[in-house]
């Protein structure tokens, strides 16, 4: 499972705060805007679980899963 990372996030908000300044119409901006609030928002969440890991449940592995783990990437 791949999740970007807080700074990527950030990035994102960062673009679309920067296209809310060229929107065309009202309803570019609020849609920039709630693009731009949420990709923070994913940033903030991001970086509290990367913080926070420690803190957090974690499921257990299956026995199948673990023996995967061992197995190289190929």
């Amino acid at each position: 499972l791949f999740m970007f990372s807080a700074q990527q996030y950030h990035a994102k908000a960062m673009e679309y705060a920067a296209l809310v300044k060229t929107a065309s119409s009202e309803d570019e901006v609020r849609e920039f805007r709630k693009l731009e609030m949420s990709f923070a928002a994913l940033a903030t969440n991001s970086q509290w679980i990367a913080d926070n890991q420690d803190k957090t449940v974690h499921r257990l592995l299956s026995t199948q899963e673990k023996d995967n783990e061992d197995i190289p990437a190929t």
